[in-house]
This record gives structure tokens, C-alpha cells and sequence, in this order.
């Protein structure tokens, strides 16, 4: 039986995923642009994932279990971000 903690964790590595495959295909490849795409979809995820982390935490109903939602906001920190920074480098190479 799988833990929520482990629903949690997969479901925003799965929206990453599916963030990169869109945008990826949505986004024209620009210096920049699409990089700047990417970051404001991770940046939104990283803030829904900082909230719900810190309403678990504080919250009276809850059983207060705030970890995977930190974890997951950490690996999309980490993922999406370098991923960004790979566009960029690699933007850069093509367009000199």
C-alpha cells in the first residue's frame, strides 16, 4: 500500500514532467524566452507546495505532516531549475 507521503512526491514529479513536455512544445525556442516560461510554471509549483506544506504544518485538523510537500517543493527546486539552466546554456551555444 502506498503512503500519502508517496502520492505527494509522484504527483509533482508527474507535473514537472508534464509542465516540460507542454511548455516544451508550446514554448518557441528563444534565447531565453522559454526558459523564462518554465521558471514562472516551476516558481508557481514551488509556492502551491511551500502553502500547502506550511497549512499542513499549522494546521489543527491535520496530522501535521508537512515533509513531502517540503521534499517535493526541494526536487522541483532542483529539477526544474536546472533543467532551466540547461535550456539556457544550451540556447546560448546555438545561437554564437
Amino acid at each position: 500500500m502506498d503512503k500519502p507521503a508517496q502520492h505527494i512526491i509522484r504527483n509533482n514529479l508527474i507535473a514537472v514532467l508534464v509542465a516540460a513536455l507542454v511548455l516544451g512544445l508550446a514554448a518557441k525556442p528563444t534565447a531565453g524566452g522559454s526558459a523564462f516560461i518554465f521558471g514562472i510554471v516551476y516558481l508557481g509549483q514551488v509556492a502551491v507546495n511551500l502553502l500547502l506544506g506550511l497549512g499542513s504544518l499549522f494546521s489543527r485538523t491535520s496530522d501535521g505532516n508537512a515533509a513531502p510537500y517540503f521534499l517535493s517543493m526541494l526536487l522541483v527546486l532542483i529539477i526544474g531549475f536546472g533543467a532551466c539552466a540547461g535550456m539556457l546554456s544550451i540556447s546560448n551555444f546555438r545561437m554564437e
